[in-house]
This record gives structure tokens, C-alpha cells and sequence, in this order.
């Protein structure tokens, strides 16, 4: 959840003659059992204990405190339900999904920024179950399987960039995720290297990570904001979104626009735009999400792998005894590597790319258990929370792959959303990780930087607070297993399609 103070006085007094009257009208509905949460003022409610950051841990500990699977926060009257268990997330998202796959207004992100045409944020209803229809057909589990050849152009150039330039890892890690997005949904091969696609959908990121400030939340709590001109004391985040507005836009637009140039020329290559364009008579916009997913997971691999050598090594062992050195890993071998696996899965869930994933709301009043959930409420899946209960993950904070190799201990699939908003390219996402992570294995060896003493540097473990939790900048260094896997890496693309 966004971390809210009040900037100015100014603003305050006009979300008060905005909101005390929808509090006063709803009397009846507040003296229902609504669950336990922080202390709450008069009017006010909860919102001067909103934490200031990395809310999923507050929350966690929140969850713990007021002993319930539920969190309530009252935000100057808007209800605000916090999940923190694996069984209420299951009842409330999966088995009542129907009441729970509307999102809040989100009017920094759709409004202020112009993020209105992405799916992540769509209202449900006829609109989003169209497209999400749609999408299915290209990004089911067999589906996916047609873009094999992209992904793996996509990684082995991957692992070249990391021969040239190791210290750019991020960097190439965009570069990855970026190509093999754009190849899929566009049918637009990028450049090697500052491409103006990548640059774009990289800006675009950034621009989500402003809208989930604090100054944009105001606007999400209190629409009547986008009413108040931007000079007025505590309303200047709507300058900053006029200049940054352009970036989601573009995101859309410019790779749609090469799609139909290239339709109209004949050199259209398949892909979801074009194929979506052709069954449609007019020029409907494709609503597509660029997945930073498998980016972040892969900045947090080689976190993990930085800090966990012992790990790294017996990944690799398993890969040397199954594979050898003469070949890089393909999908064919993945039941063959349970541990390279194993590790994957804990990527996912140690350090969690969207911890409180995107939210829900509540469109009708709902009961759980002896509480009431009025419609309209907010409700935030803490996946965090969920990933890290010590009943379920014991030693949640510690990296841990063999965890999941144990019978009794299932992957978690919220990581990628629950319910009806379930992330639809997950299937490509962990197509692309596994191959990416395995790959990498094979080829080099990630460990802790030194610095010009030759003192090890320890990396930065913290990351943005935002709707992305991306990893936070830190130095790693990365070089070849041996001459043998260096040739492996750079050697021309030998993978089969």
C-alpha cells in the first residue's frame, strides 16, 4: 500500500468538507464488527500510523500483533483490508473472486499518469474479461512454448553482454526481458544495445514506481484532487505527471505504431499485435504489459547468488553432472535439474518482485468469518506475508531452495496475483527465468566485488518501496566458470527451434 502523510493544511481542509459527509452517512455500516488494526482517531482514522516504506513488512508485523488474517486501516473513512494469510487470500481472492477482482480507482496511476490502458489496472468487468480472453490465447502454457526461439536468442545474447561488460548486469538484464517482450507482443527485434523500445519501457517502470508515492496517493484516496491546480501547496505532483505522462503513453504507441508500419510494408513478423490487428476491423489499442518480473527475479538471483556461494556451487554441480560443459541448458533438461529448480522457485519467493501486489476492490459488502467487509473497500493481498509465514517456509528470511524440493512445500503461485487478476504472462515469465537462471549457472561464476584494497564489498540487500519492489543498485562480480563455458557463452547460438 502507498505510505500517506498529509503535505499541507491546505489539502487537508478540502479532503475534509470532501469526505465528512460520506463519513456521517455511513453510521450503520461502521458499528458492524469490521477486523483488528492500528488505533484510530476520530475522522482521522489510522493515517498517522501508515508506515513510510516497505509497508509489506509493517503490515506482516501488524498481522501478527492484532492476531488476525485480516487488517483493518481507516484512512479518513476509506476502509482499508489488509490479507496476511494464505487462507484468507484463498477464500477472499480465489473461491469469492467474483466480489474481489475490481481494482480502486488508482487515478495517479490511470488518470495522472495515463497507465488507463494496461490490464494490471483495468476495472473488471466486460472490457477486462475480453481481453484478458484474448491474451490468454497467446500466453497458456502451450502457447508460450511458440516464443522458445525468441527467449533463447534473447539470453544467449544475454550472456555475450556479460562477457563485454559484467559490471552493466542490470543493464543487460532489461536489455533480456525487454527484447523478448517486444519480439513476442510487437514482432520488433531490438537493437543490441540503446534501444529506444528498452529505454522507453524502462522510463515507463520508473513512472510507476512516482505513481506509488506518497504525494500520488493523495490523488487515489481523494479524487477531487485532479479539480485543484497544481500551484496550490501540497497538488505539485501533477506537474510531475504532466512531464511523465509521455512514457506510458509511448510504451503503447511507438512499438504499435512499428507493428502497423511494418503490416502495411509486408515485413510484418508474427506476433500478439499483429496478429490482434488483423482480426480487428478497427485500430483497437492492444493492452499490453511489460513484464518486469523476470527482470527484478533475475536482479534478485544474482543477489542470492552473491551471498549465497555455497548454493551457487551446488547448482552448478548438479548441472555439470547432468549436462556437462559442451552445451548451455534448454528446457528438455528441466526435470533433470530439480534443484536449479528448486532455486528458482526460491527466488520468487525470498525477496517478492510486487509484495503487495496490485490492489482489489470489494464490489459488494461481503462477511468473513465474524467480520463485515462494506463494498467499496480496498483489499491488499500481502504476499509478502504470505510467502514468508514460518508455519509454511520456516527460516522464511534465509535462501533456502532445498525447501522446495520437500513433498509437503507447494510453489506460491501469488507471487504472480491472485484470483481472476493472476499475472497472464506468468507462464512466460518463468519460462524465460528458469532458462535465464540455468544458463547463467552454466556459465559464470557471480560473487561478492572488491574494492581497490581487495576488501570484499558487501551488497546492498534493500529495495525500492513501491508497487515494484526492484532491487536497490548493488556490485557483484561476474566472470566465466572456466575458457571452456567462456567459449560456451560467446560461441554462435546453436539451440535448436
Amino acid at each position: 500500500m502507498y505510505s500517506l502523510t498529509i503535505p499541507a493544511l491546505g489539502v487537508l481542509a478540502i479532503i475534509v468538507l470532501y469526505v465528512w459527509p460520506g463519513v456521517a452517512s455511513t453510521g450503520s455500516k461502521a458499528r458492524r464488527k469490521l477486523p483488528p488494526g492500528p488505533p484510530r482517531l476520530p475522522f482521522v482514522g489510522s493515517l498517522f500510523h501508515l508506515p513510510k516504506g516497505h509497508d509489506w513488512l509493517v503490515y506482516e508485523q501488524w498481522g501478527k500483533k492484532y492476531g488476525g488474517d485480516l487488517v483493518h486501516i481507516d484512512v479518513l473513512g476509506s476502509n482499508i483490508f489488509v490479507v496476511n494469510s494464505a487462507k484468507a487470500a484463498n477464500e477472499l481472492f480465489e473461491k469469492r473472486s467474483s466480489k474481489y477482482s475490481d481494482r480502486p480507482s488508482l487515478t495517479a496511476l490511470t488518470q495522472l499518469l495515463g497507465f488507463d490502458w494496461t490490464l494490471v489496472f483495468c476495472p473488471y468487468g466486460d472490457r477486462f474479461r475480453a481481453f484478458r480472453k484474448g491474451f490468454h490465447t497467446y500466453l497458456s502454457p502451450d502457447a508460450v512454448k511458440d516464443y522458445r526461439h525468441i527467449e533463447r536468442k534473447s539470453i544467449h545474447r544475454l550472456l555475450c553482454n556479460l562477457a563485454e561488460k559484467p559490471e552493466e548486469f542490470t543493464g543487460h538484464l532489461r536489455h533480456m526481458a525487454g527484447a523478448i517482450i517486444l519480439a513476442i507482443a510487437f514482432g520488433i527485434d531490438v537493437k543490441a544495445e540503446n534501444d529506444p523500445h528498452v529505454e522507453t519501457a524502462e522510463k515507463g517502470l520508473q513512472t510507476v514506481t512516482a505513481g506509488s508515492t506518497t504525494r500520488a496517493a493523495m490523488y487515489d484516496f481523494f479524487p477531487i484532487l485532479m479539480r485543484i491546480p497544481s500551484w496550490i501547496p501540497g497538488a505539485g505532483f501533477k506537474k510531475e505527471a504532466n512531464s511523465l505522462r509521455r512514457f506510458p503513453r509511448a510504451m503503447l504507441e511507438d512499438p504499435m505504431q512499428a507493428t502497423r508500419e511494418a503490416m502495411a510494408e509486408g515485413r510484418a513478423t508474427s506476433s500478439v499485435a499483429s496478429a490482434m490487428l488483423a482480426k480487428l476491423e478497427s485500430q483497437s489499442t492492444l493492452k499490453s504489459e511489460i513484464d518486469v518480473e523476470t527482470v527484478c527475479a533475475l536482479q534478485i538471483f544474482f543477489l542470492a547468488m552473491t551471498t549465497h556461494p555455497e548454493i551457487q556451487r551446488q547448482a552448478q554441480s548438479e548441472i555439470d553432472a547432468i549436462i556437462g560443459q559442451d552445451r548451455l541448458p534448454d528446457w528438455d533438461d528441466e526435470t533433470s535439474l530439480p534443484y536449479v529448480g528448486a532455486l528458482v522457485k526460491e527466488v520468487l519467493r525470498w525477496r517478492i518482485v510486487t509484495p503487495l501486489g496490485v490492489y482489489h476492490r470489494l464490489i459488494e459488502d461481503d462477511v468473513y468469518g465474524e467480520y463485515f467487509l462494506p463494498a467499496g473497500s480496498t483489499v491488499v493481498g500481502n504476499i509478502w506475508a504470505i510467502t514468508h509465514d514460518e508455519a509454511v517456509y520456516p527460516d522464511p528470511m534465509s535462501f533456502k531452495p532445498e525447501r522446495f524440493l520437500e513433498s509437503t512445500v507447494d510453489f506460491p503461485e501469488m507471487v504472480f496475483g491472485f484470483g481472476r487478476r493472476i499475472c497472464p504472462g506468468r507462464h512466460l515469465a518463468l519460462e524465460s527465468l528458469w532458462l535465464g537462471v540455468a544458463s547463467i549457472l552454466a556459465t559464470y561464476d557471480i560473487s561478492k566485488a572488491v574494492d581497490e584494497n581487495g576488501r570484499e564489498i558487501e551488497p546492498v540487500d534493500d529495495c525500492v518501496s513501491g508497487i515494484v519492489a526492484y532491487p536497490l543498485p548493488f556490485k557483484c562480480s561476474i566472470q566465466p566458470r572456466s575458457a571452456v563455458t567462456e567459449r560456451l557463452a560467446v560461441a554462435p547460438l546453436v539451440w535448436n527451434n
